[in-house]
């Protein structure tokens, strides 16, 4: 015998609709949420070191201005990327692998370094009286970006750690630069050509990039302006920057490549240009964090006060 269901209730006619969530309701509950999340986690902040932690270094970033010292540091690094892509592309033939190949393709196969490549492949056709024309003017561009680069690394460092320093950048801080960058995109390309071999050794390649990525911004660190600090304080941010490199290189060759091919085939060089400051930024972004997670991590275990200091981003502002 059949089950006897429930006949389900018809709207009258002239019944009125439900009324819909319009979008700025939406919103108002979606900030009423975070809201409550940020009052729940600012509530266990006082049981919590680690939650106390994180939020100092959140405060760090933006009492400091991260998002505008990242951005400092996304244009010096462009500006140093350009004329290092062609002062290695003209002087060691880089460009000769990259003529002919789409953007995209170098981009994919050897991640930001193929793309820097591919955006100067026209110097492969230079002769020789020409290309030694090109090398000297590049390089004195570079020794330049360099110069910079190292400035403004070293001004944001001491801002964000809140520390006089007692000393100023080497005088050989450029060619250190150059060779250390020359360093990693060569490391970037064997492992790039690693993780093309199999699955399990594209693994094998992404810890590598994090471990070389992270060493490299730990020698960095200890190097520039900072507290008097254990070498174990150096290490958060050497993990930061060591697990953002490689997601970075990650999102290098899924997204940046699509946004490059298609850049490209409407604006040129500008696309590959607009692609190379995204990257920077990012790039920025990370170091500024990594930065203020150091300093807020060695400031909490040493005792020290992490009230605000006045910062001098003048020195900033004026850098060459």
């Amino acid at each position: 015998m059949p089950e006897a269901t429930t006949p389900r209730a018809v709207d009258a006619p002239g019944a009125p609709a439900p009324a819909r969530e319009s979008v700025r309701e939406r919103v108002a509950h979606l900030r009423e949420r975070a809201e409550r999340t940020r009052s729940g986690i600012e509530a266990r902040r006082a049981d919590s070191a680690s939650i106390d932690t994180a939020l100092d270094a959140v405060e760090r970033d933006a009492q400091t201005g991260g998002g505008v010292l990242a951005a400092a540091l996304a244009f010096r690094l462009f500006m140093f990327l350009v004329p290092y892509a062609f002062v290695m592309s003209t002087g060691f033939g880089l460009a000769s692998t990259a003529a002919g190949q789409d953007p995209g393709d170098a981009a994919r196969s050897a991640g930001i370094t193929g793309l820097l490549a591919s955006a100067v492949a026209s110097t492969s056709t230079l002769s020789l009286a020409n290309r030694l024309v090109a090398l000297v003017l590049g390089g004195f561009a570079l020794v330049l970006t360099s110069r910079s680069l190292i400035r403004v690394l070293w001004i944001v460092h001491r801002l964000i750690w809140r520390v006089q320093p007692t000393r100023k950048p080497s005088p050989w801080g450029p060619l250190i630069l150059i060779g250390l960058v020359t360093a990693l995109f060569g490391i970037a390309d064997l492992t790039s050509w690693i993780g093309s071999q199999s699955l399990p050794l594209r693994l094998v390649a992404f810890l590598m990039t994090i471990v070389i990525s992270g060493g490299a911004w730990f020698l960095a660190s200890w190097l520039l302006p900072r507290d008097e600090c254990a070498l174990w304080a150096l290490l958060p941010g050497a993990l930061i920057v060591g697990l953002g490199v490689g997601v970075l290189q990650i999102l290098t060759i899924t997204y940046v490549v699509h946004v490059v091919t298609r850049k490209s085939a409407l604006y040129g060089a500008i696309g590959i240009a607009l692609a190379l400051l995204l990257w920077t930024y990012f790039a920025g972004r990370l170091l500024t964090a990594a930065i203020a997670a150091n300093a807020t991590l060695w400031k909490h275990r040493s005792g020290q006060e992490t009230g605000q200091e006045p910062g001098q981003a003048s020195d900033l502002l004026s850098s060459p």
